[in-house]
């Protein structure tokens, strides 16, 4: 009986993979094909993903959730909102799910080819032949691939730096990681916070891009200027005895063929954002379903990839669910507002304490995400409340520096709240607690906040030049 049930369980995940997956599909093909129905369908398929992952998420975000949801209802039904909007706002989100979904095929084609495996090879060479740099090493790492891989790239790097390295600190080298993930978070247009601001504030990469990779470039300084006091009482040691390692022809073509698919993965989403009218988020989803499957044939490992991608369709519901429940009901939440004045009443409050300085507007902004975050609130909720609530105009801003503003807000409340997806990481990897993480990174973050919001002042000048 219990074997039977495990497989009904199994099957109903595999089942809402395949849905979550279908509900995409049909979001991409009703842009470029508007049937009318599609909508209904997709967002028929997101309520339903809705409704599953409320059974599975955790206490905190099920009371936000529910809570959310429960206030949405209630302006629908005080603005007397017609059914169809109502329905529709379960998909409304459907473009950030897509970017979800859809990301990691990048990261299986790159294990699937090999390409990782060589890449660990190089680094263990290297490990042998020059001094040891773990953190520096590891930080280039998850700063470098966690642009393409997302959440995933912090166990990779993780897990390739345990066969490499020879020594280092476990807990400073996991710290080490978690911010090199914030660095990706600031400036990368394969990340959803990146693809969620450039659709609130209809702006393509080009126009903020910029001027994100400076502020990721002083976060990474004030990373290294803080890492001398980085450090954990009880931290413990990571020794590796090395063995002889060598790179042979097999791995150098690896290497060369895991760059070449790098750049042209960069410069294809790139170059299709500055040529169509599609929006990066968009370009970046279309291009995961094509250039990993046709990248497989060319590296002769279709039947590999087209596996694990199944397996990876099946198992997203499960992997997922958490952020699927989210994000989902963000979007519910998003379309309930934009029926509301909360957008003026929210600008008008923020007028009155900032007096109209738009540094301090800023660093009142930060803040505020901060703290929601702080209690459980999801960035994307927070940020999708705030951004489309708040009108650059309102505060005498470019979209642009709003839209720069919500990614430097996202970040640094990922870093400080306990409940975000890269510090719960970071805490099973580092095997503490999230809120000693949450303690390091406290001064950390206060500075840098500090300092983007006078940074983000001086664009703000530049722009208006």
């Amino acid at each position: 009986m219990a074997e039977r049930y495990g497989i009904h369980v199994k099957n109903a995940q595999s089942f809402l993979g395949v849905a979550a997956f279908s509900a995409v599909f049909l979001y991409l093909l009703h842009l470029f094909i508007p049937i009318e129905i599609l909508p209904y369908i997709y967002s028929f398929l997101t309520f339903l993903l809705l409704l599953c992952g409320l059974v599975l998420i955790n206490p905190v975000n099920k009371i936000v959730v529910i809570s959310l949801l429960v206030l949405g209802s209630l302006v629908f039904f005080r603005y007397e909102v017609d059914m169809q909007t109502i329905w529709l706002s379960f998909g409304e989100n459907l473009n950030l799910l897509a970017l979800f979904l859809l990301i990691p095929l990048y990261g299986t084609l790159m294990s699937e080819a090999g390409y990782l495996q060589a890449l660990k090879t190089a680094i263990a060479r290297r490990e042998l032949t020059k001094k040891a740099r773990p953190y520096r090493l590891g930080y280039i790492l998850t700063a470098s691939m966690g642009s393409l891989l997302n959440l995933g790239s912090m166990p990779l790097v993780h897990r390739i730096s345990e066969e490499s390295f020879s020594k280092y600190e476990e807990k400073r080298f996991g710290m080490t990681l978690l911010r090199g993930f914030g660095f990706c978070m600031l400036w990368s247009p394969y990340f959803v916070n990146v693809g969620l601001v450039l659709v609130l504030y209809d702006l393509s990469w080009q126009e903020i891009g910029i001027y994100s990779l400076f502020l990721a470039f002083v976060y990474t300084i004030v990373t290294a200027m803080f890492f001398p006091f980085l450090s954990f009482k009880d931290d413990r040691d990571h020794t590796l005895i090395q063995n002889e390692t060598r790179i042979d022809r097999e791995t150098r073509r690896l290497l060369w063929a895991f760059a070449a698919y790098v750049i042209i993965l960069l410069f294809s989403s790139f170059y299709l954002d500055s040529v169509l009218e599609i929006n990066m988020l968009t370009v970046v989803s279309i291009l995961a379903l094509i250039l990993p499957l046709a990248w497989s044939v060319a590296a002769k490992v279709t039947k590999e990839f087209l596996s694990a991608g199944a397996g990876h369709i099946k198992g997203s519901f499960v992997k997922l669910h958490n952020e699927l429940t989210i994000f989902i009901t963000a979007g519910f939440i998003g379309v309930a507002l934009s029926e509301t004045e909360i957008g003026e009443v929210l600008s008008e409050a923020l007028l009155y304490m900032s007096q109209g300085i738009v540094p301090v507007f800023s660093f009142l902004l930060v803040g505020t995400a901060i703290l929601l975050a702080f209690i459980g609130i999801h960035p994307v909720i927070i940020v999708i409340g705030l951004g489309s609530s708040l009108s650059p105009e309102s505060f005498g801003v470019e979209a642009s520096y709003m839209g720069l503003l919500m990614l430097a807000a996202w970040t640094l409340s990922t870093q400080l709240s306990p409940f975000s997806g890269s510090v719960l990481l970071a805490s099973h990897l580092m095997k503490t607690s999230p809120l000693e993480i949450v303690k390091k990174n406290v001064v950390f973050i206060l500075v840098i906040m500090f300092l983007f919001t006078f940074l983000l002042w001086g664009i703000h000048g530049i722009q208006n030049l």
